[in-house]
């Protein structure tokens, strides 16, 4: 296993299946950005095959033991990678996998069956959901952006009230850059935050992370702060979001605001 160095290797390596001809299949999307945050961390590596190329990052918990390793493929079939996983290192199979497959149910489906019987499991599966800008009600709320005095407090309550392998929080350097870009809002009640949300916002409008504190639940904090994340993408044509299928209570909720589920699924399988 090898260390990613630059962004532009991680081009080649795509490339490298590419130029291949014999199929492409990925659940790895380069994102800039956040892939050079994770290569400066030194703990997002590749290991190259005849046909296949994984890329692994992986996550310390804060006795800096290994805690899981985000595992993505880049290869000429789904067949082909799955060999290449049967025959993955002994000394390396015993960690903890996290694969996202994304794509329509009917797609995904069968490599994640197959999958499941090579000692995955998948105990949790995310919808897409998607808004047309102009349906309901946007309406500016009283939100606060936070600052850069808000990273550690906001790093804690994302740990603290997400599930790390399902969610793929961001690193601090990201958070810093959401923070920056004014992405982070906080609902304020007496000097204390109540809630938050974090969202990016380019040719669209994307939710990343939504949470109310529990003692300020049920007081508007959640529509407050969602409100006016709307408001953030009243330029945008469609609005994307992604929540656990099993969640009926969140899918009403975004139902309420015009959200629609899509045929769309983040199948996220645990590997070890």
């Amino acid at each position: 296993m090898d260390k990613v160095e630059s962004i532009e290797q991680l081009k080649e390596l795509i490339a490298y299946v590419r130029n291949l001809r014999q199929g492409f299949v990925t659940n790895f999307y380069l994102d800039e950005e956040k892939h050079a945050a994770w290569i400066r961390t030194g703990e997002f590596q590749y290991d190259k095959w005849e046909d296949t190329v994984f890329l692994l990052f992986d996550h310390y918990a804060p006795d800096n033991a290994k805690y899981f390793t985000n595992m993505f493929y880049i290869s000429t079939s789904e067949d082909a990678m799955l060999a290449r996983l049967k025959e993955y290192p002994e000394k390396y199979i015993y960690d903890l996998y996290v694969l996202d497959i994304v794509g329509r149910d009917t797609m995904c489906l069968p490599l994640v069956e197959k999958l499941k019987a090579m000692r995955g499991y998948n105990d949790a599966t995310l919808i897409r959901m998607t808004r047309i800008n102009g349906e309901g009600l946007m309406v500016n709320g009283e939100c606060i952006y936070a600052t850069r005095d808000d990273v550690s407090l906001i790093n804690e309550l994302l740990h603290t009230h997400f599930d790390e392998q399902m969610e793929q929080l961001p690193l601090v350097e990201e958070l810093e850059k959401m923070i920056e870009q004014k992405h982070v809002l906080l609902s304020m009640r007496e000097g204390h935050v109540a809630g938050m949300l974090l969202f990016d916002l380019n040719a669209m409008l994307y939710l990343r992370y939504w949470l109310v504190l529990l003692e300020y639940r049920n007081q508007g904090v959640g529509s407050e702060l969602f409100r006016q994340f709307l408001w953030e993408g009243r330029e945008t044509k469609q609005q994307i979001l992604w929540v656990n299928q099993a969640n009926e209570n969140a899918i009403v909720r975004y139902e309420h605001y015009g959200f629609k589920k899509e045929n769309m699924y983040d199948y996220i399988i645990r590997y070890c």
